[in-house]
């Protein structure tokens, strides 16, 4: 491969220097912060919590957070909208608008709230029924359901609040009030979540979790809304928010019938610890999926910014920009950390839960696909208001999950489940490339000629570690922080090996660097 010689110039189009670099990168740090400390939380406290409740008790826990999943993602597409709408609003300094669609989101998520609670207190009960839980659990797990609704709409309005300081990015300000409120909640549920029916207890403190995002958030963010009347959207804003929200809406749904419902599938069929390994398991490799797409609430705003003011060939200039840098990397770290997840799960919460390690490998494996090849295309198609082809690489996954999901968990068990959802991602990843090179042209570039020795290094660096951490038979949170360092070390060496290539960027079929747009 050719390489390339970066140079820092700029063009009346608005090529710059690396300053817009800095702050891009900037952004995806405290974006990282932002998003890393709900799952460190997590991960911090779930030993504790199973060791406190016992595996039965958490397992129903862990029922009722699918349960929240589940209802956040099904809310007609709103939340999943708000960043896109919030940052073209912000490009153009349009804080009327912006306050429109504040009001309006948040009189969605109280209704929503509402709709639930009626529901569950009527419902609840039958619910319960149905599910394999103890007798002795099921007053608890009525008393959950009927905090079901409140939760919901005080973790679609943070959702909101957190969208608003991301499409102007405030990532600052989201990192100080997402790492606060999970500091608070922690400290409660050490404090006071002690052995015995603390469930609703715990349910109290997440939901006081919620108002502090979204008293926090809002606060943060309120120069960048103003409240005037009409309150609500107008009627041309709330056809094109409702038109892309549909669509966002049946994407959402295939992120329910690839996720959430393999914790329904499994509570309908075995006990109701199983949802607790389960859980276990999922919570540890959607953590480690999430890492990279910390990157995306910079990126998408950055990449609205360029469409706004550049048009649709800005915007597919911007893709090729960060896709050269995105696929190497990603692929790079999803091979490394689905490696090390087994041995990392079993070294958080011990051999007994050896089975949550391969729910997360099998998870993850489909999950590093995934980021790889459909992140930056998910940042490109929403960014120019054309989410349609996101929704059919959704459904494209989503059915071959179902046609597999029978005959694997029949064969595998619980890890069949999980098997059918990471192979229906895979699949449905890589038609989202053809439908995106039929979109825009957007194209791969070869990877760099470092990379295969690179991620081999990494990945063998990686396992070895994690083999000789387990090996010490520690457990626990703090056994966790051990089990990270091979995985640490295995990147810093193929960083070491491939990094100049990732930070000089994309060649032109001639040799001329790639330039960057500024936001």
């Amino acid at each position: 491969m050719r390489h390339c010689q970066h140079r820092n110039t700029a063009d009346r189009h608005g090529t710059v220097s690396d300053t817009p670099a800095r702050s891009l990168f900037s952004g995806m740090g405290f974006s990282a912060l932002a998003q890393m400390a709900p799952l460190l939380t997590n991960l911090a406290l779930t030993p504790y919590l199973i060791r406190q409740l016992g595996l039965d008790r958490f397992g129903v826990w862990s029922l009722i957070l699918v349960f929240l999943a589940t209802l956040t993602v099904l809310d007609g597409g709103v939340g999943a909208s708000l960043a896109r709408f919030h940052a073209y609003h912000g490009a153009r300094g349009d804080r009327e608008g912006t306050g429109r669609l504040v009001v309006g989101s948040l009189l969605v998520f109280l209704g929503l709230g509402a709709l639930v609670t009626g529901l569950t207190a009527l419902i609840g009960p039958a619910i319960v029924s149905v599910l394999d839980i103890p007798p002795r659990l099921a007053h608890e797990a009525r008393q959950l359901l009927l905090v079901l609704g409140p939760l919901l709409a005080l973790a679609l309005a943070s959702n909101s609040a957190i969208a608003l300081l991301q499409a102007n990015a405030r990532f600052r300000g989201l990192a100080a009030v997402s790492g606060g409120s999970c500091l608070t909640y922690a400290v409660a549920v050490v404090i006071v979540v002690d052995r015995g029916q603390d469930l609703p207890l715990l349910a109290a403190l997440t939901t006081i979790r919620y108002l502090l995002v979204t008293v926090g958030g809002f606060w943060a963010g309120a120069r960048h809304i103003r409240i005037r009347r009409p309150l609500l959207p107008r009627p041309d804003e709330r056809r094109e928010f409702v038109g892309y929200a549909s669509r966002m809406q049946l994407s959402g749904f295939t992120v329910f019938l690839n996720g959430e419902i393999d914790a329904l599938v499994i509570a309908a069929l075995l006990p109701v610890r199983y949802v607790g390994i389960y859980a276990a398991g999922y919570q540890a490799a959607t953590a480690l999926r999430s890492i990279p797409l910390y990157a995306f609430p910079p990126i998408l705003t950055r990449m609205t910014h360029v469409f706004a003011a550049h048009g649709l060939a800005g915007a597919v200039r911007e893709f090729h920009l960060l896709e050269s840098r995105w696929l190497p990397a990603t692929l790079t770290y999803g091979a490394v950390t689905t490696v090390a997840v087994g041995p990392a799960v079993v070294v958080w919460l011990g051999p007994g839960l050896a089975l949550s390690g391969a729910v997360a490998a099998v998870l993850l494996a489909g999950y590093v696909v995934q980021v790889a090849f459909t992140g930056m295309r998910t940042c490109f198609v929403r960014t120019i208001g054309r989410p349609g082809p996101e929704t059919r690489y959704s459904w494209c996954s989503t059915m071959v999950n179902l046609v597999l999901t029978v005959p694997l968990t029949l064969l595998f068990g619980v890890v069949g489940v999980v098997l059918a959802t990471s192979i229906g991602i895979m699949i449905g990843s890589l038609y989202y490339v053809v439908i995106c090179r039929r979109l825009a042209d957007l194209r791969e570039r070869r990877l760099p000629e470092r990379w295969l020795r690179a991620t081999g290094l990494a990945v063998i660096t990686a396992g070895l570690g994690e083999f000789l951490v387990l090996r010490l038979g520690w457990h626990g949170a703090q056994a966790l922080l051990l089990a990270g360092l091979p995985v640490l070390a295995g990147l810093g060496i193929a960083w070491s090996l491939m990094g100049r290539e990732l930070t000089r960027g994309p060649c032109t079929p001639t040799g001329v660097p790639m330039k960057e747009e500024t936001a």
